[in-house]
């Protein structure tokens, strides 16, 4: 009695094996070709990529795929240079965006004044642009520039002068205002108005007493008098209060005999020289009216002094 044994394989069910001419062969590696498949006999013949060429799985490919080639004119750029078992990765500059419309990068879009772009930036998505918050601006459009807040300006040692908004920032003065007190400056200025008014009412009450007690008091007057055994004073020069100069000339007589009386004879009058130009009794001064006198103060005498007489004359 014939028997017959049949083997059956099992079927290729793994990513890691491909089935042919009957039989279950492995596939190449991540990196490698099939540069020639299984036989009844041998298993299959893998060979590695060239230069800037990958396979990223386990295949049976001919050929290794090309990497792709980041143009940058076309505003792509390489994140991942990739190798023999990783693709090179592209993606769009700084700015852009991939639109799956074109199959390109395209600008992103900018956030308008009172706008800021929502952070952290995607790559390759378009700008998310959200307004700003109380207390932030952004004065600018910008597809990168987020809302940013208002400036202290206490801290800068200055106060506010214009309020910001979302779309403009805070508007610093020059400097803080002084801190002395309002008022200071008016503490001292009463106290300088009442001395200047006490110096002044002090100095016109001295000016007016001057003036009154110049015109009330005694005059200055020379009354020589005298006998034969007398002597009298010298020449000299007596002053008034009204400020007229009195030279008296005195002759002068004693008991040395008759040459003495021929020489000066005895029972000359005083005589009385008035200057054309009166002086105060202070000096050079302008002359006041008589403040206490009333009206007649204010004229000149009538008659001119009288000349101090020698007594010695008469009794000689």
């Amino acid at each position: 009695r014939l028997q017959v044994a049949l083997q059956i394989a099992p079927p290729c069910t793994s990513e890691r094996h491909y089935e042919h001419l009957g039989r279950c062969c492995n596939k190449c590696e991540p990196g490698k070709y099939l540069s020639s498949k299984c036989t009844t006999t041998s298993d299959s013949v893998c060979l590695p990529c060239g230069p800037d060429e990958y396979l990223d799985t386990w295949n049976e490919e001919d050929k290794c795929l090309l990497h792709k080639v980041c143009d940058t004119g076309k505003a792509l750029v390489a994140v991942d240079a990739g190798n023999s078992t990783a693709p090179r990765r592209c993606a769009c500059t700084a700015g852009y965006h991939w639109s799956q419309d074109c199959e390109c990068c395209r600008r992103n879009t900018e956030c308008a004044p009172g706008l800021g772009a929502q952070h952290p930036l995607q790559l390759n998505k378009d700008t998310v642009c959200k307004p700003c918050l109380a207390g932030y601006f952004s004065d600018a459009f910008s597809s990168t520039d987020k809302c940013r807040p208002w400036t202290n300006c206490t801290s800068l040692g200055k106060t506010v002068e214009h309020h910001g908004t979302e779309k403009s920032d805070v508007v610093c003065s020059s400097s803080l205002p002084s801190r002395k007190p309002p008022n200071e400056p008016q503490v001292y200025l009463p106290g300088l108005i009442i001395l200047l008014l006490f110096t002044s009412v002090a100095l016109m009450a001295a000016i007016v007493f001057g003036v009154c007690y110049r015109k009330k008091g005694k005059a200055l007057t020379g009354n020589v008098t005298g006998n034969s055994n007398s002597t009298f004073i010298s020449s000299g020069q007596v002053m008034n209060f009204k400020g007229d100069i009195i030279v008296v000339y005195v002759s002068q007589t004693s008991q040395e005999g008759a040459a003495a009386a021929a020489a000066e004879p005895v029972g000359r009058p005083v005589q009385e020289q008035t200057l054309a130009r009166r002086d105060s009794f202070a000096g050079n001064g302008p002359r006041f009216p008589d403040p206490c006198g009333g009206p007649e103060g204010l004229r000149e005498p009538e008659k001119a002094s009288r000349p101090v007489q020698e007594e010695g004359g008469a009794k000689a």
